[in-house]
């Protein structure tokens, strides 16, 4: 019924605890449960020790449009039951989160997918939450989800599965698509997953957006990748119903900047200062920023979308250490 699929490259240091969380996951379920594990040309051990604890190892050819997303599409493509939990190599499933594990059964049809809190575990000592809902008025319909989620095999497959091509904001993209910009997966307001992650500071996370030397990589043009992806699948009304205060704020600029030109800059810079403020208010401070640095890498990111990739997979062989 169940289907665990994981996706790492270099993660040798977090796959022993993962497995073992996997392991009391499936100890506790009353239904067949299978863990495949997708390696991303890992240049670590992590082969190996994934070897020890999933069902099914598989990795990908290295290529340099190797992604997140490629490994959760060839995922998607190995699993053959109902429902598939993704998860990153460098969490673990929370116990918390086994009960809604055994009632999924019991989930509402029109719900593709569920989704839980993430508790960040900081290198620093540091830990934080991470719910994927405001949490205002009483619907329950989780406005995005990360790499960790739970979802309808054939919904993802009947939206036309992960989009291998994008190296970063595939999960709303997905979701766009999922639910041609509705709402429809789920959330419990219960732990889901502990991810290890490097902690930064807001200056380290604003640079991050500002270059792809800051930190992100390739993942810097997965924004412009994601919206191109949208516009070529006819989806991008979908998307910016998700992202509306993103698409929201950025049209109020412009009409604040249209105001600058027809009547005064001064009452467009009022203008502006109430848009900023009302961000402020109804989001977060942080919200901003992000907001006015998405255009960075949304311009050349459109052109760093490849449609045509897809994964080359090959079967790992324990017995003669390599591929098959």
């Amino acid at each position: 019924m169940l289907s665990i699929v994981v996706i790492g490259r270099n993660e040798a240091e977090h796959l022993e605890g993962l497995g073992k969380s996997i392991a009391a996951l499936r100890e506790s379920c009353d239904f067949p449960v299978e863990s495949i594990f997708i390696d991303s040309a890992s240049t670590d051990n992590s082969v190996p020790i994934a070897e020890q604890y999933f069902d099914c190892v598989e990795l990908l050819n290295e290529s340099k449009h190797l992604c997140a997303s490629a490994g959760r599409y060839a995922g998607t493509c190995e699993a053959k039951y109902p429902w598939i939990f993704y998860i990153d190599g460098d969490m673990e499933i929370c116990s918390e989160f086994f009960p809604v594990v055994h009632r999924l059964d019991d989930i509402e049809p029109e719900c593709v997918g569920v989704v839980g809190l993430y508790i960040h575990r900081f290198d620093n000592g540091r830990s934080a939450f991470q719910p994927f809902k405001r949490l205002i008025g009483t619907g329950m319909q989780a406005m995005h989800f990360g790499g960790a989620v739970l979802l309808r095999r054939e919904a993802v497959l009947g939206a036309g599965n992960w989009d291998p091509a994008l190296y970063g904001k595939e999960e709303i993209e997905l979701y766009a698509r999922l639910g041609n910009g509705r709402q429809v997966v789920k959330f419990v307001h219960v732990p889901m997953i502990y991810h290890y992650s490097e902690y930064y500071t807001r200056w380290e996370l604003a640079k991050r957006m500002l270059m792809p030397s800051g930190g992100l990589g390739k993942v810097f043009w997965g924004y412009g990748q994601c919206v191109r992806a949208a516009v070529v699948k006819g989806k991008f009304r979908a998307l910016a119903r998700l992202e509306f205060e993103l698409y929201a704020f950025w049209f109020s600029l412009c009409m604040i900047l249209m105001v600058g030109f027809v009547f005064s800059f001064v009452w467009s810079a009022i203008l502006a200062v109430m848009v900023v403020t009302g961000l402020s208010l109804w989001s977060r401070p942080g919200s901003v920023v992000r907001y006015l640095l998405q255009p960075l890498s949304l311009i050349p990111g459109w052109w760093k979308y490849f449609p045509w990739f897809r994964p080359m997979l090959r079967k790992w062989n324990p017995e003669g250490g390599q591929a098959a």
